[in-house]
């Protein structure tokens, strides 16, 4: 049987509540569950991708008031208005986009993806505010560590009062960019810090981020935020754990780019067996995401691979051919994925 999201939630619900309170087996909810599948909707893909348009038109056009026109600073000098005015000028913008929100969550607290899309004028307002604060308080000099450390904390709690999963997401972004310049601050303008690279570095930071999201589970408050900061945290991590296996960790450049590509291959078959055991738990545990985020990486690590020992030794025709090949491949395996899983349901 196949239901929209609302009617599946719905009965999820009634089947955890009967389930929790002795009414049905464990057994007998888990086959009810099983017994239906949410409809893929048109109108949901359809406004997935207006809540990425509405998020890209809304950075685009913070982009070119704030950063290229430079509005603020020619109104500013205009009307001889303090860096702390519009400070406070913008936060204040901020509170009331704040209390906007919130009231619309209560009002329509199954739009989520609408929702999501006004929130976009809370973290731009956000940003400029701390901007301004940190400039006026002196706290801006020359480095981002300070105003990037702030607008974590700041994100985090008004994620948390609204909540706001795009919000949750900018703090992690805020967190990773952050501990980049505060490492950069702290190695006297050097790319190693307590003896790691950058790739190292936020590959350690992405595995806290990663295995802090059972932590954030566990807590009430802060649950709805679980999938993001476990997909945010494992993108990181195997993002950067990748990069590392290409430049190990060494941090100059002109030093790395004079060593053969070679002498880095336990970085190479390290990345490799994190990969693979991470994909065999992915199936073990029937983890959808887990197991599709380390397939893309298993690729990109093939392919990086291949660039790195291989390019100048084999014909780019047969390159190019086993590249379409292994997607051709992918695809017919994910397709006979979802063919089974479906008999398995219908059965």
């Amino acid at each position: 049987m196949k239901l929209d999201k609302k009617e599946a939630s719905t009965i999820d619900n009634a089947l955890r509540f009967w389930e929790e309170s002795h009414k049905i087996s464990p057994e007998l909810a888990k086959e009810l569950r099983n017994s239906y599948e949410v409809r893929s909707s048109n109108v949901d893909t359809i406004a997935w991708y207006a809540f990425i348009s509405a998020v890209s038109c809304g950075l685009l056009a913070f982009g070119a008031l704030v950063l290229d026109e430079k509005w603020i600073e020619l109104l500013r000098k205009k009307w001889e208005f303090s860096e702390a005015t519009v400070g406070i000028g913008f936060t204040l913008l901020a509170g009331v986009f704040v209390y906007l929100a919130r009231r619309r969550k209560l009002k329509y607290p199954t739009s989520q993806i609408s929702n999501e899309s006004y929130t976009i004028t809370i973290a731009l307002s956000v940003a400029v505010a701390i901007a301004y604060w940190t400039r006026s308080l002196g706290l801006f000099n020359g480095h981002y560590a300070q105003p990037l450390l702030i607008a974590t904390f700041v994100y985090g709690i008004i994620a948390a009062f609204l909540p706001s999963q795009l919000l949750w997401a900018s703090m992690l972004l805020a967190l990773v960019g952050g501990w980049a310049v505060q490492t950069y601050q702290w190695s006297g303008g050097s790319f190693r810090f307590a003896g790691m690279n950058y790739p190292l570095s936020i590959t350690l930071l992405g595995l806290v981020i990663w295995g802090a999201s059972w932590v954030v589970d566990k807590i009430k408050w802060l649950s709805s935020f679980e999938r993001v900061t476990y997909t945010f945290g494992l993108v990181v991590f195997l993002f950067a754990a990748w990069m590392l296996s290409i430049f190990g960790n060494y941090d100059d450049f002109s030093r790395w780019s004079a060593i053969k590509q070679g002498t880095l291959w336990y970085w190479s078959v390290g990345f490799t067996l994190v990969l693979g055991a991470l994909t065999a738990y992915a199936f073990q545990s029937k983890n959808d995401l887990l197991r599709d985020v380390c397939l893309v990486f298993f690729l990109a690590n093939i392919y990086t691979r291949y660039f790195e020992y291989f390019w100048d030794r084999t014909n780019k025709g047969i390159f190019f051919a086993v590249l379409a090949l292994s997607f051709w491949l992918v695809g017919r395996k994910a397709e006979q994925w979802r063919n089974n899983e479906k008999a398995y349901r219908e059965s």
